[in-house]
């Protein structure tokens, strides 16, 4: 592309199309606006070494990938909420919810601290819920050793509370 006009042409020629497109994959209007005018604003800064002829063409990739981070983000959000409900189920007081949420700070602060395969490890049983054997075949190590990284991780937050106390 050559100069801002060709921009303001791509821009009003594909604005409302893209929009369209992006609400194949979000429910909410303002998701797919703010998706497309992300992409719009990768234009914007490759504005030279994108050919007019290609343009469009990155502009429906990058709306579709902008628009598949952004569920991938919200499915991780919901199963954090979900996670998080279900921990809190049967937590009438706030005395009982003020423990849990010093509880969950501690955990949060270990796993800050856990290195990344370690964390990595314990997110996927805990967090996610999957199987040790499951995540032992993802991450092509034994069923054991899931275990053995677990273990450590407990122990930590077990250590981390009694020093809390």
């Amino acid at each position: 592309m050559t100069d801002k006009g060709d921009f303001d042409r791509l821009f009003r020629l594909l604005y409302s199309e893209l929009r369209t497109f992006a609400r194949r994959f979000l429910a909410r209007e303002a998701d797919c606006e703010d998706m497309v005018s992300a992409a719009f604003e990768d234009v914007w800064r490759n504005f030279t070494a994108i050919e007019p002829d290609t343009a469009r063409a990155f502009l429906y990739k990058s709306v579709r990938n902008k628009c598949i981070d952004n569920l991938r983000r919200d499915a991780t959000h919901r199963r954090h909420a979900e996670l998080y409900a279900r921990l809190t189920e049967g937590y009438d007081h706030a005395d009982q919810l003020a423990e849990l949420h010093e509880r969950e700070q501690i955990v949060r602060r270990v796993l800050d601290s856990l290195p990344d395969y370690t964390r990595k490890i314990f997110t996927a049983c805990y967090v996610e819920r999957k199987q040790y054997r499951e995540v032992a075949k993802e991450m092509e190590i034994s069923p054991n050793t899931v275990k053995k990284y677990i273990s450590r991780a407990l122990a930590l937050i077990t250590e981390q509370r009694k020093n809390r106390c």
